[in-house]
């Protein structure tokens, strides 16, 4: 919010020509009363005051919320209209006083406010759009249950009514947003501690609005509702035509169906995937003629399946055909939608398949680019048999709490990028802690060179780090056996994707961390959204730069804690601009480069759907829904594709809570020294992400037959396979390609083709 040379020019423009310029938004969002919305907000107009900028307070609302209160600081205060409304006295923001006042920019709190009969508009956001026009800058915030776009999902969650709703046309035209991520369990010691309501009002919102289960669906909530704003706003950007293909973590599936009762089917599948995914859901049907010029049963047919794709609050979608190939169609409309799932019915017909030009799965197959393609099986109905016994033990993904044998409690402050502030929080969070009287201490934290965040070591002891000679030089790394001597019940430990020097006891700092809860040592780290090993080839694609240090997904699953540091791209430009991410010699090519704002933005978006992920698939424990564990099996060769087959076929199975297997079928032929290499590299990621690795060999023209029975004897759900590496003697060749084997013959299952392109580097 903080006016550039630029917009100080613009404004004194506006002031000799009487030039309206509107005032810029920014909201932020929470999920429940006491995330910490107006700290938040008042701290950071504080700051906007500190730098010179005419910052007032329009309205804030403290709930006798000492610490919130103290925040207000030196920041000028509008004073309230009073109301009078059934012969009691109320106080309102006085919008024209406010306008008279003319500031630079007005903190306004509780956006979703109704004003009482006599004020000057019915609502606070009406208020807000009005100050706007006058060209004053607006902070704002709301709680995710008041937005109009979530506010039915809310009441659901939270059995509570909505009353007071703001647009979600107001939302979307935020300059910025930002959401205030609080862990639930945090948010209800917080209403313990009586920080929230008074105490009379405590356990009556522990026991409702404030259980734990509705906190962390209104968390998951919130967070989507940013990424899908962030998202949105990107779209729209000049940034985002520089980068080929979808962009970004949000999946969008496309149904495509016809006329026939297998499009129900269909559509009730794409459906399911679109929840479980939390994905956008388009229904495509392809017609030879204008939708007019049907016959009266065929428009019946097209309306019962745009009937059924609005239950499903899916966009239903009918294509003139218009003399293309019906894949081309396909294409078109997916690369139109930026659709990154194709969803199609498996092939019946081997005879169709191998003779029928138009086959679209065959066009598909063969010129996909970046959407992959999601064939459904056919057999009993589309529901393949594909669950293991149910009375096997489900697999806990968090670590031990025996009493007798205490593990450690995990925590992660994730951020999008450097310079968000995981390090200043996490040390600002320990400190509090510390006042408490936990026994809390420093393994590690690297500052950066960054005052700020040295001043937040305060009180914390720090224990002394390792010196390891290599090469000629020294270095310091983390000392796990003085953390463990020492056995403080908490230990930060910043930097969490290190690679440890060469001759270190461990290769990688998660693992000395695995090491310290072992020993029933809490423990508190950070990391950026860029080094999860999963999200690899999508970040590479996105911002064109390999990421070296890497952290398994399935350790950031261990965490009982994950935090979220949530910052916009604009403000992270700034600090790296003030010097406070970098060094000065490394400002401008960062700025150039990695801290591009499309790649913030997202990288942003990235961070906030894998925090929503995370809480979706607690939420899912706590409800007892993962009672059944399917399998995937994901087929890899020696191609360089194979490594990112790995790491979709991950995605794909930590979506759908499933079991990873990775089959590699060799020849029987001796393999090359180059061959055993990659299939050790394949064998090494697979385990890296706790997938189980499967070699098997098979003559050349046996490989789709092997694949098909490891499938069957799995009883796998899907089947991942990469793209076809298109051929020269198309009948001669493909016909015997795995991939199409598969298809032909893997009835019992659902096969999932990867693009080639997806997830590649800019073309």
């Amino acid at each position: 919010m903080e006016k550039n040379p630029e917009q100080l020019d613009e404004k004194s423009l506006e002031e000799n020509h009487s030039v309206k310029r509107k005032g810029n938004l920014k909201i932020i969002i929470g999920a429940a009363a006491g995330s910490g919305k107006t700290y938040k907000l008042l701290k950071e107009a504080n700051d906007l005051l500190r730098k010179g900028t005419d910052v007032v307070v329009g309205f804030v609302e403290l709930h006798h919320r000492k610490e919130t209160a103290e925040q207000i600081g030196d920041l000028e205060i509008i004073a309230r209209k009073k109301v009078t409304f059934q012969k009691r006295l109320f106080e309102e923001m006085d919008v024209d006083a406010i306008i008279e006042r003319r500031p630079a920019a007005v903190v306004v709190d509780e956006l979703a406010h109704t004003n009482l009969t006599g004020s000057r508009f019915s609502k606070r956001y009406m208020d807000v759009e009005y100050i706007l026009e006058h060209g004053i800058d607006v902070l704002t915030t709301v709680n995710v249950q008041h937005l109009e776009g979530t506010y039915r999902e809310a009441e659901k969650i939270t059995g509570v009514e909505v009353r007071e709703i703001v647009p979600q046309s107001l939302i979307e035209s935020a300059d910025e947003i930002e959401v205030i991520d609080v862990p639930p369990e945090t948010l209800r010691q917080r209403m313990r501690d009586g920080n929230i309501f008074r105490k009379g009002m405590v356990n009556q919102a522990l026991n409702h609005f404030f259980k734990k289960e509705n906190l962390s669906a209104l968390r998951e909530l919130t967070l989507r509702v940013v990424a899908d704003t962030v998202d949105n706003q990107f779209q729209r950007s000049f940034e985002r035509r520089n980068i080929p293909g979808p962009v970004g973590a949000k999946e969008v599936i496309l149904v495509c169906t016809s006329f026939l009762a297998r499009s129900a089917v269909l559509i009730r599948k794409g459906c399911r995937m679109a929840r479980r995914m939390k994905a956008d859901l388009f229904i495509l049907t392809i017609l030879e003629m204008p939708e007019e010029d049907l016959s009266k049963k065929n428009k019946d047919r097209i309306n019962k399946l745009r009937s059924l794709a609005d239950f499903c609050r899916a966009r239903y979608l009918v294509e003139q055909r218009g003399g293309r190939a019906l894949g081309k169609v396909v294409m078109d409309v997916a690369g139109r939608l930026g659709v990154t799932q194709i969803v199609v019915g498996q092939t019946h017909s081997t005879r169709s398949w191998r003779f029928w030009d138009s086959n679209p799965v065959k066009y598909l197959l063969l010129n996909m680019k970046y959407a992959d393609l999601h064939i459904i099986g056919w057999k009993e109905g589309g529901r393949p048999y594909l669950f293991r016994d149910a009375t096997r033990p489900i697999q806990q993904t968090g670590l031990s709490h025996d009493r007798k044998n205490r593990r450690g409690r995990l925590t992660i402050y994730i951020g999008s990028a450097p310079g968000v502030g995981k390090t200043y929080k996490m040390l600002q969070d320990a400190n509090e802690r510390l006042l408490k009287g936990a026994d809390i201490v420093i393994g590690l934290i690297e500052t950066h060179g960054r005052k700020e965040t040295a001043d937040q070591t305060g009180r914390l002891e720090q224990l002394p780090q390792r010196v390891v000679d290599y090469n000629g030089r020294r270095y310091k790394e983390l000392d796990t056996e003085a953390i463990i001597r020492r056995h403080p019940k908490i230990v930060l430990i910043d930097e969490l994707a290190h690679t440890n020097v060469p001759g270190s006891e461990r290769e990688k700092r998660y693992q000395d961390i695995l090491y310290i809860l072992e020993h029933g040592i809490d423990v508190v780290t950070a990391v950026n959204i860029q080094h999860l090993e999963s999200l690899r080839d999508t970040v590479e694609h996105i911002t064109g730069i390999k990421v070296k240090e890497r952290v398994p997904d399935w350790f950031i699953d261990q965490a009982e804690e994950i935090r979220l540091m949530d910052v916009t791209p604009e403000l992270l430009q700034l600090r790296l601009a003030q010097g406070k991410v970098y060094a000065k010699d490394k400002i401008d090519y960062a700025m150039d480069h990695f801290f591009r704002l499309g790649n913030l933005s997202v990288l942003r978006e990235l961070a906030l759907f894998e925090v929503a992920d995370n809480v979706d698939q607690s939420l899912d424990r706590q409800r007892g829904g993962l009672g059944k564990i399917p399998r995937i099996l994901t087929c890899v060769n020696y191609r360089p594709h194979s490594e990112k087959l790995i790491r979709r076929g991950w995605r794909i199975a930590d979506r759908y809570h499933a079991e990873l297997y990775v089959l590699a079928v060799v020849s029987d032929e001796p393999l090359l020294e180059k061959e055993k290499r990659d299939l050790e590299t394949m064998k090494q990621l697979s385990e890296q992400l706790q997938a189980t690795f499967l070699s098997k060999e098979a003559p050349e023209n046996r490989v789709g037959e092997t694949i098909v029975k490891t499938a069957a004897e799995l009883q796998a759900e899907q089947i991942v396979l990469g793209q076809p590496l298109p051929v020269r003697r198309f009948l001669d060749k493909f016909k015997r390609n795995p991939v199409v084997y598969v298809l032909l013959h893997a009835e019992f299952v659902n096969l999932h083709v990867v693009a080639n392109s997806r997830g590649n580097d800019h073309e």
